[in-house]
């Protein structure tokens, strides 16, 4: 069974993978900042990480020291 807070974050990552995977989201593109997508997505600081962390480990973002996430290289 799923937990929801583990279902969150994973609905957060696939929300952001669908346009990196369509091209809507091109490779070196920033996405926004942890605050923000937590502020826009109505979680915490935390889910917002862990999607991105999910998105890192899929190799669809990469974060970069004191820049943010962006779009992988090779999305």
């Amino acid at each position: 069974m799923t937990r929801p807070a583990e279902a969150l974050y994973q609905q957060i990552a696939e929300s952001i993978a669908s346009p990196i995977r369509a091209g809507t989201l091109r490779r070196g593109e920033r996405l926004p900042s942890v605050r923000r997508l937590a502020s826009e997505r109505g979680v915490s600081q935390a889910t917002a990480v862990q999607a991105l962390r999910l998105l890192e480990d899929s190799r669809l973002v990469e974060a970069r020291p004191r820049s943010g996430y962006f779009v992988a290289a090779r999305a």
